[in-house]
């Protein structure tokens, strides 16, 4: 069985998703909680960016639910 063509592809679709959106929203979330003085945004950077769109979409509404002073 080919790596490429197990599961029916799913572990490519998985790997290059993961490897398109992780670098991308955790880069987003990184520069936006530093300059936002947020804690550990290392951190925060790696775990929304690791669910991809889903913790783009997470992160942007608890940004947007947060007090205005935050803005």
């Amino acid at each position: 069985m080919d790596v490429l063509t197990a599961y029916n592809g799913a572990l490519l679709r998985v790997g290059l998703y993961l490897l398109i959106f992780w670098p991308t929203v955790g880069y987003y979330v990184y520069q936006d909680c530093k300059r936002r003085d947020r804690s550990s945004p290392r951190i925060r950077g790696i775990v929304y960016g690791f669910f991809g769109l889903l913790g783009l979409v997470a992160y942007i509404s608890r940004k947007s639910r947060s007090k205005p002073a935050d803005r």
